[in-house]
């Protein structure tokens, strides 16, 4: 029985039996990994309190011939403020599903896991919904499932002026040709210019980035539709926000 240990996020966990959890980790050195922690959810389980959504964890893992198990973790980095505030945990679960689904187990996607630590530290600090959106925008580019942004794609010239969005085209169509493009979403400059900072943004870089509330909520419809679009479905972790914010 080989035993070899990884530090890894909890990307899900699923409870089975009464005291067990199936555990989705993205993991630093094998990608995602799906594995069973048994007894995990005892009082007196040493792994209680390691396997948690959004934990950063060293975990030692067993293999087994059908499914692997956790032995032991230990958490490396607790994000507190994303057990309380219902934003932050919101924003957080939405692009940890989009990972999740959008990954297969034991396939290395470079950058990713980088990109997740650089995401949780700022879903806990800072602002939830721009920090959620732009880990969407540069996940998806590292993935290749990303939209053509910078060029229209049906003549290939630079997008410079307003332009829409078409899912079904791939990405963004300059007025020219939006004519026979099948219609999408509104692209203008204003809007254009926030995608490219998403995709471009340094994530150890202390400068403060405004964006209009306007720019950020297209923003968002964009990836949000998008993402399902591409999965072919819509995500309990956004249709949680959308009932926690909608109307009363």
């Amino acid at each position: 029985m080989k035993i070899f240990s990884t530090e890894g996020v909890i990307l899900n966990t699923v409870d089975f039996g009464n005291s067990n959890r199936v555990v989705t980790l993205y993991t630093k050195d094998f990608g995602k990994l799906e594995v069973n922690a048994y007894g995990c959810r005892k009082a007196r389980s040493p792994l209680s309190g390691a396997i948690q959504m959004f934990n950063r964890i060293n975990a030692e893992i067993s293999e087994g011939s059908q499914v692997d198990s956790i032995r032991d973790a230990t958490v490396l980095t607790f994000y507190d403020n994303l057990r309380t505030d219902i934003e932050r945990m919101s924003y957080a679960a939405i692009f940890f599903e989009v990972v999740n689904k959008m990954t297969l187990p034991k396939i290395f996607e470079s950058g990713v896991y980088d990109l997740l630590l650089d995401a949780l530290d700022a879903l806990n600090k800072k602002n939830p919904q721009i920090a959620a959106l732009i880990a969407i925008a540069q996940f998806m580019e590292f993935t290749g499932f990303q939209l053509n942004f910078k060029s229209c794609v049906r003549c290939g010239k630079k997008i410079i002026d307003n332009a829409s969005i078409s899912f079904e085209d791939g990405g963004a169509v300059c007025e020219s040709c939006s004519h026979g493009a099948i219609k999408g979403y509104e692209y203008s400059s204003q809007l254009r210019s926030t995608v490219e900072t998403f995709l471009n943004f340094d994530w150890q870089d202390k400068n403060q980035v405004n964006f209009s509330a306007r720019q950020i909520n297209a923003a968002q419809k964009i990836f949000f539709d998008y993402v399902q679009n591409v999965l072919g479905k819509e995500l309990n972790s956004i249709k949680f926000l959308r009932q926690i914010y909608s109307p009363k």
